[in-house]
Parts: C-alpha cells; structure tokens; sequence
C-alpha cells in the first residue's frame, strides 16, 4: 500500500466516524444524556476538523480526491451501521471503532515513515493522541456505565 492509498483509506474512515458519531449525538438518551451529547459532539467536530487536512495530505502527494458514500462505505475499515441503542452500545461502540482507527493509523505512520514523510508522520502521530486520548474517555465511560 502507498501513503496516498493508506491516507485515503483514513480520510474515508474518518468520514464514516464522523457521521456515525454525529448520529450518535443526535439519538444518545438516558441519565448519561448530556454528558455523552456533548463529548459525542466534540469528538465528531474534531473528526470533521481533520477531514480537509487529511484530503490535502493525499493532493500533497498528487492524488486527487473522489470521495463519495460509495467510496465511504467501501474504503472505510469501521462498519458504517449506525443503529439505535442505549447509552452503553453506542459508547462501546465508538471505543471499538477508535481500536480500529488507531490500528490504521499505526499502519499509516509505518508506510509514511518507509517513505521518509516526516509531515504526514507528524500529523498521523497527533491523529493516534487523540485517538488514544478519546479512547481512554470511552473506556472510562463504559466503566461507569458498567
């Protein structure tokens, strides 16, 4: 796999993450209402911030982009279902989704590194901390569900 192949894949997986996170926000019920409307919220902010940045990653590398729903949903490594479910399928959800997410990524930081892409190595490497970070605020979540 080339970089631009890899970072594409990550743009529409960050797509699909995007918009399911965002339904997540709008159908999330239960005594955990507020508090999980809002971290949904800023978690598919953050991932709508990034969607630019990463497309002008790939036209860095002279790679146009075509990204459509049927590139999203055949491109992205996380399942684009969003369903409705109560408070602990939808954070468990989203955790298992950031795992795969930070798996690409890992994979994505190898091929920019055996390319010596030391900017995209940068970007990728800031995209893993919050993708860790988020991660860590899932889990702490589901064990307060739990």
């Amino acid at each position: 796999m080339n970089l631009a192949d890899a970072l594409t894949i990550y743009l529409n997986t960050n797509m699909v993450m995007y918009t399911k996170t965002h339904s997540y926000h709008w159908n999330v019920s239960g005594p955990l209402f507020m508090e999980l409307h809002k971290m949904f919220e800023e978690q598919y902010e953050n991932l709508w911030d990034n969607v630019d940045t990463i497309a002008e990653k790939i036209r860095q590398l002279d790679r146009p982009i075509a990204i459509t729903p049927q590139t999203q949903l055949s491109l992205s490594i996380i399942d684009p279902t969003v369903e409705l479910m109560n408070e602990l399928g939808y954070v468990g959800q989203l955790f298992k989704d950031h795992n795969r997410v930070i798996m690409l990524l890992d994979k994505v930081f190898d091929v920019a590194e055996s390319v010596d892409n030391q900017a995209v190595m940068n970007y990728i490497a800031e995209r893993l901390d919050w993708h860790h970070k988020t991660r860590w605020f899932l889990k702490s979540t589901l064990n307060q569900l739990a």
